[in-house]
């Protein structure tokens, strides 16, 4: 009787441990994962001029990463891609310029409207984004595409958002790309579109 007890002692001990290398190995793969929201985004590309092409997968370094936007091989087919690539390249680098003219040429004029020059710098004074990977588009209600972008800031903590007043954090956000003549425009995201999370 001992010995069939003391079996099933070890029996529900493996058992226990299979569990829970389970848990411990869905916890390491689910932690690279972006939140399990609707929105997904951002993008930038680097001056080279040629489509980067990735697995999604952030590359080490320091934060907050090389500044070149990559698409994943889905995004990166698109008939689109390099279009949408260049935008978005032109969107991030006026940031980290702090290139409010730049910044106007990669956004449709009603948004460069609505924002103005003063308070966009006040806006970006001190950000600095990096690691910018375009994981998917989707076809935009009304026309155009929604670029599903996730990337990294850096900032002056007094300058993140009020809710989350961090050095570095990790956004996903839906990028709205309107065509514009024979090239593409970013248009305004909304609440709903972003999420963040500090890194």
């Amino acid at each position: 009787m001992a010995q069939h007890v003391a079996r099933r002692g070890w029996v529900l001990l493996g058992v226990i441990i299979v569990v829970l290398a389970g848990a411990v190995g869905a916890g390491m793969i689910l932690r690279g994962l972006p939140p399990a929201a609707g929105s997904v985004g951002i993008a930038t590309s680097g001056a080279s001029g040629g489509v980067s092409v990735g697995n999604g997968a952030a590359p080490k370094g320091p934060e907050p990463g090389p500044a070149a936007v990559v698409l994943v091989e889905d995004a990166a087919v698109h008939p689109d891609a390099d279009r949408i690539r260049k935008v978005l390249q032109r969107y991030f680098d006026a940031i980290n310029g702090g290139d409010y003219p730049l910044w106007r040429s990669a956004v449709i004029p009603q948004l460069a409207r609505d924002v103005g020059e003063s308070a966009w710098h006040g806006q970006y004074r001190s950000t600095l984004i990096g690691t910018i990977v375009v994981h998917r588009l989707e076809p935009r209600p009304g026309g155009g595409l929604v670029a599903l972008t996730s990337f990294t800031s850096l900032q002056n903590p007094a300058d993140a958002p009020p809710d989350l007043p961090v050095r570095c954090l990790r956004w996903w956000v839906s990028y709205p790309l309107i065509g514009e003549g024979d090239q593409l425009r970013m248009g305004p995201t909304g609440p709903s579109d972003n999420l963040r999370a500090a890194c």
